[in-house]
């Protein structure tokens, strides 16, 4: 008996050094986790796609619009519409580097997104005057690419970004769709885990912004990358010709 007792006790002890050993194995740093979601963006210069987007928000009617998309590092952004001025221009090019540059991250934690185990990271900006001043990431491990995002980019809401990928020509896993829902939330709602009170950068005022709740719905198809834009396409974005 003793003896049984003790090969069940050496058993026990080999199977489990398997979990011991990952317990013991040290986590992947927040850093590290920011410069492995650039990998697979850092061979991208530029690109042009064209971009389908359908709009659903309570008591507003907006017809689906189309347009061309130009994108060039680090943050330069040009819509051949002007309909497109409504979309959150936070999420159409998201560029992992100045997410790096910009932000602090912290660890949050692991959870389940879509049946798959994903990183939860905050990022706290860390010069004053850059908004929004908190973001939350959720990051997949198998690819390193941000499934989800939400921040408070104007007082009072939240926006949530929910991103799926599909690899293009030259291997780069690039955004195949983008979800962008508004929702409005109450200042001293506790259920956020970042600061409701952000004020909105000068480089927003102008912008339209959706007044209710809501969704808009991205499509990119036809990607060329690495075209060789010129700067002077994004110089002279939203400028339209005067009546006289």
């Amino acid at each position: 008996m003793n003896r049984t007792i003790a090969y069940a006790g050496i058993l026990v002890s080999i199977f489990c050094l398997p979990i011991l050993g990952q317990k013991k194995a040290p986590d992947v740093s927040a850093a590290t986790m920011m410069l492995n979601t650039e990998k697979g963006f850092e061979g991208v210069h530029d690109f042009v796609a064209t971009i389908e987007a359908e709009v659903d928000m309570e008591r507003v009617r907006v017809p689906k619009v189309s347009a061309t998309m130009y994108f060039k590092k680090p943050d330069k952004v040009h819509f051949s519409s002007t309909s497109f001025a409504i979309l959150p221009r936070e999420g159409l090019a998201l560029n992992p580097v100045l997410l790096r540059e910009r932000y602090e991250p912290k660890i949050l934690g692991d959870e389940m997104l879509d049946g798959r185990n994903v990183h939860k990271l905050e990022l706290t900006a860390r010069e004053a005057k850059t908004r929004p001043g908190q973001l939350i990431l959720w990051i997949d491990p198998t690819t390193w690419t941000i499934s989800r995002m939400e921040t408070a980019p104007y007082q009072g809401r939240v926006l949530r970004l929910v991103f799926s990928y599909e690899q293009q020509a030259g291997g780069f896993l690039l955004p195949k769709t983008m979800k962008a829902t508004f929702e409005v939330t109450a200042r001293d709602s506790s259920a956020r885990q970042f600061n409701l009170d952000m004020q909105a950068p000068p480089q927003f005022d102008e912008t339209p912004r959706p007044s209710r709740s809501g969704s808009i719905t991205v499509k990119y198809l036809e990607y060329k990358v690495n075209v060789g834009l010129s700067d002077d396409l994004f110089e002279k974005r939203d400028e339209a010709p005067r009546a006289k």
